[in-house]
């Protein structure tokens, strides 16, 4: 099958999502995270992009990154083939390192920068590796927090935090709900899909009054598979499952 082609961000700004092969948790140790950084540094002082935000998981990192040039799979290019021949060295072991290149996908805007920023920072409270976005040493949520950092470019630190009026406001930001899909691996992004699933059923039957589901008509089933069906990565399937409707029925609702 052949390569989708990127799409190119005008901004510049990309969300970069990179994984291991075969699930491997290539960031498993401490040490693998700070060299990953350390790579990402090094590289960055050489060729012109800024880090904007990053969280380094067990198997896959983000990064939020704007590029100076059209040079995105280059520096990918490069941050990865040095990370592979350390972790190589240190694993004892020869072969590929990532699964297939790395994804990115383009920030446009102003709010969806935020949104992606915010989505990346949440990463490992979602996986309940923390229960605080500043509680997860190898993200970039304590550099904004603390105002300190030798990865986030200046710009962005200051620029950012100037968004908000304080920090706690910046803290909150992290805990507001967002039904966008971003960009991560598959065990995630369904885990976000389930996330956004019960919170559109639990609003609708808390704005209906609704007080047993038992009781919901087939008028209301109906409109409530209306409202899951502007989410285009919910499959019908799905829908039908979960108001308790026929496929048929799904299929047949104009939105």
């Amino acid at each position: 099958m052949p390569r989708q082609a990127r799409i190119k961000s005008s901004t510049g700004i990309y969300h970069v999502m990179i994984k291991g092969i075969n699930k491997e948790q290539i960031y498993k140790k401490d040490i693998y995270k700070a060299n990953i950084l350390k790579f990402i540094r090094e590289i960055k002082e050489k060729d012109k992009f800024f880090v904007i935000a990053y969280c380094i998981m067990n198997n896959h990192m983000h990064l939020l990154i704007k590029v100076e040039e059209d040079n995105l799979a280059d520096i990918m290019r490069k941050i990865n083939v040095k990370f592979a021949m350390y972790y190589n060295y240190f694993e004892e072991r020869n072969g590929y390192v990532f699964q297939n290149r790395f994804r990115s996908e383009a920030v446009e805007d102003r709010n969806y920068l935020l949104c992606a920023l915010r989505y990346i920072h949440n990463n490992p409270v979602k996986a309940m590796l923390a229960d605080s976005i500043y509680k997860y040493p190898w993200s970039s949520a304590n550099d904004y927090i603390s105002g300190n950092s030798n990865i986030i470019s200046e710009k962005y630190l200051n620029g950012i935090m100037k968004m908000f009026n304080n920090k706690q406001e910046f803290i909150n930001f992290h805990g507001v709900f967002d039904d966008r899909l971003y960009m991560d691996i598959k065990e995630e992004q369904n885990k976000v899909i389930q996330e956004i699933i019960n919170n559109t059923i639990d609003h609708y039957i808390l704005e209906k009054g609704i007080v047993d589901k038992s009781q919901i008509t087939q008028a209301q089933k109906e409109e409530l598979a209306s409202k899951l069906l502007k989410y285009k990565f919910i499959s019908k399937s799905e829908i039908a499952e979960k108001c308790n409707i026929s496929i048929h029925k799904v299929s047949d609702i104009k939105i």
